[in-house]
């Protein structure tokens, strides 16, 4: 394992010392040379002539201690190439999105990959197009077919570099990738590798991808090789761990949520910069039996816990500390030490899809899809934001893009759903002055959020309708892994089974603490008039002393106190059901349907700072909650309480939802440490727990690191669906996940 400690120092190092504006030089000086090229063909011909153009040029970078090979050069750039690089991102003909279209946030058929090969993929197109007159159809699969040839070629290319270089094994595993099927473990993840690199690295600007099942896919591969003698658990280890750094070297520096051009390398120069990619472990198989095997533990062994990607994630299955001992106790040990872990309760995310109304098959098959939302894996597309998708210019005109677009996590208010929280607050007292009580409210409150999802179920009906007219008239690298796409020569954003969009409950806990401080004071304990609530909250409580003190010290969600869990109940449990029964028809008559969640990212600063003050004792122009968590400083009771308090959301209701489970490291110290964490855990998870991302560091080394950045850059932080080197996130986001930790 000696080269192994070179191959993670040389990651660890990538993510804390590469240059903050290090960019992908030569990709982007090939593609500011052919920006303007093949303007004549198709956009699915035109993408594909860009990918060949691009693969056959770009250099082949490769380490002696490396046993992957996937690499891209990145650096500073010279003072006349920054110009370059400055007019190329201006330029009307940027490619981005206009002829490489992103193959973002979506996973791919990953197990047919290693089942077929590069070879088999371009043999089932080639049978597709020899079977199809229609024209599109035809460009389309032609487009296919010469990206798969570009790859091959580009790996052949790599490999005559291996073996250059004496490494004959290497050399043999990329022309087993790139000439016919992978047929050890190593050349399979060697292929996967590839075609991961090429996306993330060259052709999605911000390519949230989900990596697949590799302990499923790879373990008949992995058992082969053991029988044969050719492989060995520390040699598949080693693997592993090479793959896992190949993630991380394609990064560059900073956060992309929050921060800017100032203070992060951006998308602009680097496509994966801070882009998370996903690897799922555990779950249950296609019988609903746990699914956890020899390769789930070396994959868990290897977790490097200074690594930003990828994120690991668990499906934890019901009695699985008990039944994995073993396995259990290297994942929550990792987890303490890593930031770069997710867990979710596979039985909640089955039971939501199940209730949604998918069959069993595709509910037991999804799929994570970043930021930190569970989707029916290959079978379903994505609708995001319609004007951001410049590829629906081959569907919709600009009138069109916009009339039915409805940002993919937002609702009726520009300031989310607290401010339809004070809109309807408004409109009540304005109508019944002070004869209100809470069941009003609520029947209001549902009503905005009943239109909106009317509204925007109907936009997803004509934007999938729309695409349908076309469907092979785009394409995307994502079709090129997608088997359905090119059996179909179909785009999957038109020809997907499931057709699906985002609707969340952003900010709930500043919502249900708010409506609880209303119950509370108003309604109830009548210490203060609903008039007076209201001017007090449009006043920012200035002159309103007391009854600030009054909705502060209300009971709130994460204290696990009757009022308040009573409330985070009645409201998950109603938002999720209307989501899903306001789904339902759509997706029976068109598999069309939204994912109910909780998962704000980091809006919640962002709209948080433009709004007023809340109920809830929010002072204005500050931090919404985020996610699924409580609001900073309400988990008084301590950790247990606030997991109690969240076994109220909705078991079988919420599809995903992130929960940053920050914790003193120094509580879960050591051996017993570990073992009551992992009992922690466990024990929420038992009893319906739906989400866990953990951070184990403090509130005052994050100060500490505020003050002496480079003291500290071993500290990782979990920011949302993805984490953070805390030194190198912008101050603004700094100072909110500090105050997670003072709890």
């Amino acid at each position: 394992m000696k080269n192994m400690s070179v191959n993670v120092m040389e990651a660890e190092r990538a993510l804390v010392e590469k240059p903050m504006l290090a960019t992908t030089v030569e990709s982007i000086m090939i593609l500011n040379e052919i920006k303007s090229c093949y303007r004549e063909l198709p956009k699915t011909l035109r993408f594909s002539k860009f990918m060949t153009e691009l693969l056959s040029r770009v250099s082949l970078p490769l380490e002696e201690y490396d046993i992957i090979a996937g690499r891209t050069v990145d650096r500073i750039l010279t003072e006349d190439e920054e110009k370059i690089f400055k007019e190329f991102v201006s330029h009307p003909d940027y490619p981005y999105g206009k002829v490489l279209f992103p193959s973002g946030h979506c996973t791919y058929s990953w197990d047919k990959v290693v089942e077929y090969g590069i070879c088999g993929l371009r043999k089932i197109a080639k049978e597709t197009l020899s079977n199809t007159a229609d024209t599109e159809k035809r460009d389309f699969l032609t487009a296919v077919i010469e990206i798969y040839g570009a790859i091959s070629d580009y790996m052949l290319r790599y490999a005559d570099v291996a073996e250059s270089k004496g490494k004959n094994e290497l050399a043999e595993n990329l022309r087993k990738g790139a000439l016919g099927v992978p047929d050890s473990f190593a050349s399979a993840l060697q292929l996967l590798w590839i075609i991961t690199l090429i996306n993330c690295a060259y052709v999605s600007q911000n390519p949230t991808l989900t990596v697949g099942r590799l302990d499923q896919i790879l373990y008949p591969l992995y058992l082969s090789d053991l029988k044969k003698g050719s492989i060995t658990p520390k040699r598949a280890k080693e693997y592993i761990t090479d793959y896992y750094c190949k993630h991380n070297l394609i990064m560059g520096r900073g956060e992309h949520q929050v921060g800017d051009e100032t203070n992060s390398t951006t998308f602009l120069r680097i496509c994966n910069f801070d882009a998370p990619q996903y690897l799922l472990l555990g779950g249950t198989d296609e019988n609903g039996e746990l699914a956890v095997n020899e390769l789930t533990q070396l994959f868990a062994e290897c977790i490097v816990p200074s690594f930003k990607n990828p994120v690991i994630v668990v499906r934890y299955v019901e009695g699985m500390d008990r039944s994995c001992p073993s396995l259990w106790k290297t994942l929550t040990g990792k987890a303490l030490k890593s930031s770069s872990m997710m867990f979710y309760n596979d039985k909640n995310v089955t039971d939501t899809f199940l209730r949604i109304g998918l069959p069993v098959e595709d509910a037991r098959k999804y799929a994570h899809f970043g930021c930190n939302w569970c989707s029916p894996g290959d079978n379903g597309a994505w609708m995001h934001s319609a004007p951001k998708a410049k590829h629906l210019d081959a569907f919709l005109s600009e009138e069109e893009k916009r009339e039915v677009s409805i940002p993919y996590m937002r609702d009726n208010a520009d300031h989310g759903w607290p401010e339809d929280l004070m809109i309807v607050m408004r409109e009540l007292y304005a109508e019944k002055g002070e004869d209100i009580d809470i069941d009003q409210i609520y029947d209001r409150f549902f009503e905005r959020m009943s239109d909106f999802i009317d509204r925007k179920l109907n936009n997803i009906s004509r934007e999938v309708t729309a695409r349908k007219r076309r469907p092979s008239a785009a394409m995307s690298f994502t079709d090129c892994f997608t088997v359905d796409s090119i059996k179909h020569g179909e785009t999957f954003t038109a020809g997907a089974k499931y057709h699906f969009q985002i609707q969340s409950f952003q900010m709930f806990a500043t919502v249900a603490d708010s409506i609880t401080a209303i119950d509370s004071v108003v309604i109830k304990d009548k210490k203060a008039t609903f008039g007076e609530l209201i001017s007090a909250v449009e006043a920012d409580f200035e002159g309103y002393d007391h009854i600030f003190t009054l909705c502060r010290k209300a009971e709130k969600y994460g204290m696990d106190t009757p009022l308040s869990n009573y409330h985070v109940k009645r409201l998950s449990h109603r938002a999720s059901a209307l989501v899903i029964e306001k789904s339902r028809p759509y997706l029976e008559r068109e598999g069309i349907f939204l994912i109910p969640c909780m998962q704000s990212d980091t809006w919640h600063l962002k709209i948080g700072e433009l709004y007023g003050a809340t109920p809830d004792g929010r002072p204005k122009n500050t931090p919404f909650s985020q996610n699924t968590r409580p609001s900073n400083g309400s988990c008084v009771n301590g950790l247990t309480a606030m997991l109690n308090s969240m076994l109220n959301l909705p078991a079988d209701g919420l599809v995903s939802g992130a929960l940053n489970l920050d914790v003193e490291k120094k509580q879960f110290e050591g051996e017993e440490g570990e073992a009551r964490f992992g009992a922690l855990l466990a024990t929420y998870f038992n009893r319906g727990g739906l989400h866990a991302q953990v951070s184990a560091v403090s509130a005052k080394e994050l100060e500490e690191a505020k003050k002496s950045p480079l003291a500290h850059k071993d500290i990782r932080v979990r920011v949302t669906g993805y984490s953070g080197v805390f030194v190198d996130i912008c101050e603004k986001l700094q100072d909110d996940i500090i105050e997670r930790f003072r709890q």
